[in-house]
Order: C-alpha cells, then sequence, then structure tokens
C-alpha cells in the first residue's frame, strides 16, 4: 500500500483551498502513481534517490556544511527584512492571524507557500547570499525558505532539515552540470528556474513524499521553472527566488495530493532541459551515486555584490597591497575575466545601491579606494554618484577573453606614474578548513544581524544553528530569527 506524504494533514497551500484533509482521500488506481512503473530516466531516478538515500551516504561533512549554508542564508535574510521589496510582499501576503509558518525577522506569519516566497525573496533582496559553480546559481536560497516551511508544517527535526538542504543543493547542481553555461547563456537566471527543482526535491523529502510522487512533484516544478536574467539590478531578480521557493512547496504539496505531471519532466523532449538548454547535452539515464555532496562545493560571498565581481575585487585589492597604491594613483584600468559578464554585473552608469551590486567598473574603483565591499551601508545611491567614483569607473574597461574559469579575473592598472601593474584572483575555490569557515560566516552574520536582533539574541542564533542537526524541532531555529 502507498504510504501517505507527511504533509497530508497540514492546512491548506492557500486560503482559498479545500482543506488538505482531502490528501487523505485515496488515489485513484492510475498508472502515474503504480510503485510498479518504470523508473528509468533522469527525472524518475532522481526522485527515487531523493526519496529513498540515507543520512551515511550523505555523510557527515554534508551536514556540516549545511550547517554553514543555513547560518549564511539566515543572516542575509535577517538583514533584509526591512528592504521595500520583502515590505511589499509582506503586505500582499502576511498576516496576524494563527497562520502556520513564521517569517524570518518578522512577528507576522503566512500559509507555507507563500512564506516560502517572502522568505525567499528576502534572503536574495542584498544578494549576498551563497553560490554554486556547477548550478550557476544562488543554491541556498530556493531551497532553505522552502524547506523551513514544509518543516514547520510536517513537525520535521533539525537533521531532516539539513538532509533536505543536501538533497536540494545535490539536485540543483546536478542538473546545472547538465544544462550548463547555455541555459545562462539565453538569458535564463538559474536561481529561479532550477532552483525551483531543488526546492521541490527538498519539500517532496521533508513531505515523505514516496519516489513516484516525487517525480511528479520535479515535473510540476519544471513546469514553473522561470527567472530572466534581464531581471538583474531589479527587484524581480529576488523575486526569482522566492519564486523558486514557492513553486518548489507548491509542487510537493500538490503531488503529495495526487497531483499528476510529466514524470519525465526534466529530461524528456520538451521538457525543462530541452527548452531551457537546447544545446546543452541530454540528461543521463540513470543518477550516478558520488562520494560527496555538492553542498561541500558552496562558495560564500564575502563581498555584498553580484559573486562574477568578487575576484576583480580581490585582484585590485592583491595589487595595491603589493604595490602600496589607493584609488589617487589610478590612470586606467583593464579587467580580463572569460565568463559572462557582460549584460550581468557590467552596469556602466549605477544610479543605486542595486545597482552598484552588478557595475564590475564601479566596484572595481571602490576596491582600489579600499572601500568596505562588505559593509551594506556602502550600496547606496550616494555612493553610485560620488563623483569619485563616477571619474574613476570611466577610466576601467572590461575585457571579456577565452579561459577555462568563468570566476577568474585578471586586472591590469597603469598608474599615473607610468607604471603597469597586473594582478589575478580566483575566489571561486571552495574552503578545506570547515572551522576558519564557520568563524568568517558568524563574522559576517555578526556584522549584518546585531544592529538588527542585538548581541544576545545573534549569540543564540548561532548556537541553536551550530546544534541543528541534535533539535527534535525546527521550532528553536525561528524563535532565535525574530
Amino acid at each position: 500500500m502507498q504510504r501517505q506524504p507527511a504533509f497530508a494533514n497540514t492546512g491548506s497551500i492557500d486560503n482559498n483551498m479545500a482543506p488538505a484533509d482531502a490528501a487523505m482521500l485515496p488515489v485513484e488506481p492510475d498508472h502515474t502513481f503504480d510503485n510498479t512503473t518504470d523508473r528509468t530516466g533522469f527525472t524518475r531516478a532522481l526522485a527515487d534517490w531523493t526519496s529513498t538515500v540515507d543520512d551515511a551516504e550523505l555523510g557527515g561533512p554534508a551536514f556540516a556544511w549545511a550547517r554553514h549554508a543555513m547560518l549564511d542564508w539566515i543572516a542575509v535574510t535577517l538583514a533584509a527584512a526591512r528592504e521595500p521589496l520583502v515590505e511589499m510582499l509582506v503586505a500582499e501576503y502576511a498576516g496576524l492571524r494563527d497562520l502556520p509558518c513564521a517569517l524570518v525577522g518578522s512577528p507576522l506569519r503566512a500559509e507555507p507557500a507563500q512564506a516560502a516566497l517572502i522568505n525567499g525573496a528576502a534572503g536574495h533582496a542584498l544578494d549576498f547570499d551563497d553560490v554554486a559553480s556547477a548550478m550557476r546559481g544562488h543554491p541556498t536560497v530556493p531551497v532553505a525558505p522552502a524547506a523551513l516551511a514544509v518543516a514547520q508544517v510536517t513537525g520535521a527535526s533539525g537533521k531532516e532539515l539539513l538532509r533536505a538542504l543536501i538533497l536540494g543543493h545535490e539536485v540543483e547542481s546536478r542538473i546545472g552540470e547538465v544544462v550548463g553555461e547555455e541555459q545562462y547563456r539565453l538569458g535564463l537566471h538559474p536561481t529561479g528556474a532550477t532552483g525551483t527543482l531543488g526546492a521541490a526535491a527538498a519539500c517532496a523529502r521533508l513531505g515523505g513524499l514516496d519516489p513516484v510522487r516525487t517525480a511528479h512533484a520535479l515535473g510540476l516544478a519544471a513546469t514553473q521553472a522561470a527567472g530572466l536574467k534581464c531581471m538583474f539590478g531589479t527587484m524581480a531578480k529576488p523575486l526569482h527566488a522566492g519564486k523558486a521557493a514557492m513553486n518548489g512547496v507548491i509542487a510537493a504539496r500538490l503531488a503529495a495530493r495526487g497531483f499528476t505531471a510529466n514524470a519525465s519532466g526534466i529530461e524528456c523532449e520538451q521538457g525543462f532541459g530541452r527548452t531551457q538548454a537546447p544545446a546543452a547535452l541530454a540528461f543521463p539515464p540513470t543518477f550516478e551515486r558520488r562520494a560527496g555532496m555538492a553542498i561541500e562545493r558552496t562558495l560564500f560571498k564575502f563581498h555584498a555584490s553580484c559573486y562574477l565581481t568578487h575576484s576583480t575585487i580581490e585582484a585590485v585589492r592583491q595589487a595595491c597591497r603589493e604595490h602600496r597604491i589607493d584609488l589617487d594613483a589610478l590612470e586606467s584600468m583593464t579587467i580580463f575575466v572569460s565568463g559572462p559578464h557582460r549584460g550581468v554585473c557590467d552596469i556602466a552608469n549605477p544610479q543605486t545601491g542595486l545597482e552598484i551590486k552588478f557595475a564590475i567598473q564601479h566596484l572595481a574603483a571602490l576596491a582600489m579606494d579600499g572601500a568596505p565591499t562588505a559593509s551594506l551601508a556602502l550600496y547606496s545611491p550616494e555612493t553610485a554618484l560620488a563623483p569619485r567614483y563616477v571619474r574613476a569607473r570611466q577610466r576601467i574597461g572590461l575585457q571579456v577573453v577565452p579561459g577555462p574559469d568563468r570566476n577568474a579575473a585578471t586586472v591590469e592598472i597603469v598608474t599615473r606614474d607610468g607604471r603597469t601593474l597586473r594582478a589575478e584572483a580566483n575566489v571561486a575555490v571552495p574552503a578545506d578548513d570547515l572551522a576558519m569557515q564557520w568563524r568568517r560566516l558568524v563574522d559576517k552574520a555578526q556584522a549584518i544581524v546585531v544592529p538588527r536582533i542585538g548581541a544576545a539574541k545573534f549569540a543564540k542564533l548561532v548556537s541553536v544553528v551550530d546544534t541543528l542537526d541534535r533539535l527534535p524541532s525546527v521550532e528553536p531555529l525561528f524563535e532565535a530569527m525574530q
């Protein structure tokens, strides 16, 4: 007999839907929900792995990385709780009444899908959240808010929440490896598109869906996956993350009720892969099990700007340190990169703080001037329009050259005294010292969260996240995030 999903009795997906008790009704016999159905094909194989993989296969290091990712995501979400775009979403979708899911940094609550939307958009509002090279996007921000919402309504433990985050990262990265640069080149934002599938996988596991229902959840996620790169530098970019989280929740909860989709929706002829990256390689017919999880290759941001600008910032700083120069020495600069910086982070004349995050020439000038690029306060209209930086960025060029690594950057600086200086950097190297990475993440979180919640509550938050895999419930986590 088919096992019931864990969220069979967890409340409706939104206020206008029938009670979720309907999910307890028996599903009519149908080949789409027959557990003996052939599971060949990438979507089915991925669903089978997602719903059955055990902690031994995931490994202890993956859970440590998941705690790091959770701390970082909570910190950037808390720091963004009062951003205008977040306040708009809260005004539209949250309420004071007895709703099941908490919002990060707010006393208000929401239905599961809407909580995922708000928390997901908030987590990406500052563009300070983690990234993944294989996914070519931000892996935690679509998955964590979706998983948190479902964890609340299912009564999941802290370890179950972390497991879901690990699975979501894995799904995003495996799909990202196949669609690759093609998806990004066509103008699609992987955080919103591929992230929807990662969120659905995490929610399906937390909801206790079997392999067949999980395949349908992935199909439902595939048909909702979206996000356009032309929205970078606007409020719509964080909305991509929120919608990915929301749609992942919806996909898993509907699949739990028996809602069907194409169970080959990722790899079929007109599926996710063929439509979002038509020139990419085909998806394999099986899901290869590997040692080491994708979450162990997560890259964390220590500058509050687009990740593609970070290597440039570091290269400029290196040149300034080695040659003891600053912005007053600048005659001209050329930034050499090999990745898709054009149309992503090359806003020539930023006018707002948000646009600075995607203005690599302006950021290079800030780095050369010793400005604190990790400080949220730096990203303001005043900084964008400061005459000193406007003049400097006009002497900085961006040149795209062939190269094997989209994240690496080389800068060539010509000084006023006639010297030509070169420096290079590549920040896209996962940490091998987890203790040091944890300290850096705590320091980053402290700088942006303490002004919001105070030192005592921040210390409690760090303690809760550090012991999350031993907590029987996620409620202490939400108490610490308010």
